[in-house]
């Protein structure tokens, strides 16, 4: 039988309870206090319990706090006013599963007793399964998956790490090439060593130029009397990784590859030539063959990095690493958020194995942090992950859809106009109008952040820049 608890001082509504729960099914028990019901929660350990806020003697969230502590598996439903904010605030905060409003709606009853013994029946067949050390003692965040191209990858880190080669690591953004450039710098002799990581495109062309090589006293305006070292003078004897490489500038490519070639560099403002030893790992989520193509992206320096590249498969084709990676993440989140997650239920899951994840497993991790965060139980359900998961539906294909209605409603007019004025140009015209608003929306998105525009228009920074500049129009000011 499915046993549930209700703690009230009213008898009238203990009496209404247990009417509606028998004809539910359900198998009731009453208490008209906080500390007789504690008592028989000693006694029957009750599946569910509806605790009244405001009880004589010991008040409903104190009964709450003490339930979750002696029993934190026992899943506890508020019945509280409905304008009694602060207290529902504080219910939840105590992990209480969910309220239930006066007056009492019994349809709203029935809806939150079906969810809280659903979950119960999903806990009691989950549990967050044992990788050895946990999460945390690893050091945190690691790669995780035993798909055919993770063990590939693996081999590949474990060959890299043996020598000194520059490597480029190729993949979509959140797809974890951060992570096996660690990988292959802690496997490595130089594990000892700094790693020292430089994301190049969030920084501007001349500070990055500055972070990477330093620079000298008087170097510019602001620069420190006493100069300051570079990520390569720090890196020294270790391992520089560079993230979104193809970000740089030409003239920053062609410093870099000095460095590379020479194993020195020269500070900012500087004339003396220092001799570092330092592993290069670069990493990109761009196509930068396409970008040597377009001339965006030097030839010598892409060849220099190509000579060993990872690609690191998007999370859409390792879908069996799903229910591992949930696992690895909910081991993190529980002990930040303090409280056990035994897992997430085999509809959840199938929904999170379904789903392409553009946003690859920086997203999933996102999704699952979200989900434990605001589960009101031990267990993630559908109902806990995001929208977009549940329906299955990214942004893209909509708004292609919308954007194509919408030019083929505006452009009519546009084209007639310019066949009946003799213009010339057209597609040029309106390419250049479509650039000036596309890049002010998205600035504007990133409150003028160069770096996140240029990643979400797919360009790189120096493009985007350049495109500011050719178009006087556009409001560069967010």
């Amino acid at each position: 039988m499915k046993n549930v608890l209700v703690i009230d001082d009213d008898e009238k509504i203990c009496w209404a309870f247990e009417q509606f729960l028998e004809s539910e099914a359900y198998a009731p028990n009453v208490a008209n206090s906080a500390e007789e019901g504690l008592r028989r929660i000693d006694a029957d350990k009750p599946d569910v319990v509806l605790l009244d806020v405001n009880l004589p003697g010991m008040s409903g969230l104190e009964a709450l706090e003490e339930i979750k502590t002696r029993y934190p598996w026992i899943i506890v439903v508020i019945i509280t006013a409905y304008d009694d904010v602060e207290t529902t605030i504080e219910a939840m905060r105590l992990q209480a599963f969910d309220f239930v409003p006066k007056p009492i709606d019994l349809d709203v009853v029935k809806g939150v007793l079906e969810r809280a013994f659903r979950t119960q029946s999903v806990r009691s067949s989950l549990t967050v399964e044992a990788t050895g050390e946990s999460s945390a003692a690893q050091g945190g965040p690691r790669l995780v998956g035993k798909s055919s191209q993770m063990r590939e990858i693996y081999k590949l880190i474990g060959i890299m790490a043996s020598n000194t080669m520059t490597v480029l690591i190729e993949g979509e953004t959140g797809s974890g090439k951060d992570l096996v450039a660690r990988a292959i710098h802690v496997g490595s002799e130089r594990e000892e060593k700094p790693f020292i990581p430089v994301d190049c495109g969030a920084l501007p062309d001349d500070l990055l130029e500055s972070e990477l090589f330093g620079y000298e006293a008087g170097a510019f305006t602001g620069a420190k009397a006493e100069g300051k070292p570079g990520r390569f003078e720090l890196a020294n004897g270790g391992t520089l990784f560079l993230d979104e490489v193809g970000n740089m500038t030409p003239v920053l490519q062609i410093k870099l590859l000095r460095a590379l070639q020479t194993q020195e560099i020269e500070r900012l403002g500087g004339t003396r030539r220092l001799q570092v030893d330092v592993r290069v790992i670069a990493a990109t989520n761009q196509e930068l063959g396409e970008m040597v193509r377009r001339g965006q992206f030097r030839e010598d320096l892409y060849y220099r990095f190509k000579r060993i590249a990872i690609h690191l498969p998007p999370l859409r084709e390792r879908q069996e690493d799903i229910p591992l990676l949930v696992t690895h993440f909910l081991q993190l989140i529980q002990e930040e958020l303090g409280k056990p997650i035994r897992g997430v239920s085999a509809e959840g899951m199938k929904l999170l194995q379904d789903y392409p994840w553009p946003g690859n497993v920086r997203e999933l991790e996102n999704c699952i942090r979200s989900a434990a965060t605001l589960s009101r139980s031990d267990v993630i359900l559908p109902d806990d992950l995001p929208p977009e998961i549940r329906t299955g539906h990214t942004v893209n294909t909509t708004d292609r859809s919308q954007l194509e209605m919408t030019l083929k409603s505006v452009l009519p007019d546009t084209v007639q106009a310019a066949v009946s004025e003799g213009k010339r140009g057209l597609y040029e015209d309106i390419v250049m109008q479509l650039d000036k608003v596309l890049i002010e929306l998205v600035l504007d998105e990133f409150s003028g952040n160069h770096s996140k525009a240029a990643e979400l228009l797919g360009m790189s920074r120096t493009t985007l820049v350049k495109k500011i500049k050719q178009n006087s129009g556009i409001d560069d000011s967010a």
